[in-house]
């Protein structure tokens, strides 16, 4: 299970373990294979963020958005998957 907190942020939403895609260098080369997905607010922050995380639960690539919804689409969009999404309490 994903840390309550990443990268100094509240972890609302998280995904189970999956395959949600790579990280690439300016050389092709893969960086980072993505296991997790997680939703997180910064305290200080009015946006949420989409976090990419590695197997880890390190945060390899985050997305700044509006609203919980636009982090869910762009997850979907963006793994062409539907991600089933745990509430963090």
């Amino acid at each position: 299970m994903l840390p309550n907190i990443l990268d100094g942020a509240k972890v609302l939403f998280f995904s189970s373990k999956d395959d949600y895609g790579i990280m690439c260098d300016t050389e092709c080369n893969v960086v980072a294979h993505f296991k997790y997905l997680a939703i997180c607010k910064y305290d200080d922050s009015e946006g949420y963020y989409l976090f990419k995380c590695n197997e880890e639960y390190e945060v390899e690539s985050d997305f700044l958005c509006d609203s919980i919804e636009m982090c869910m689409s762009v997850a979907s969009n963006s793994c062409n998957k539907e991600i089933i999404w745990i509430e963090n309490k």
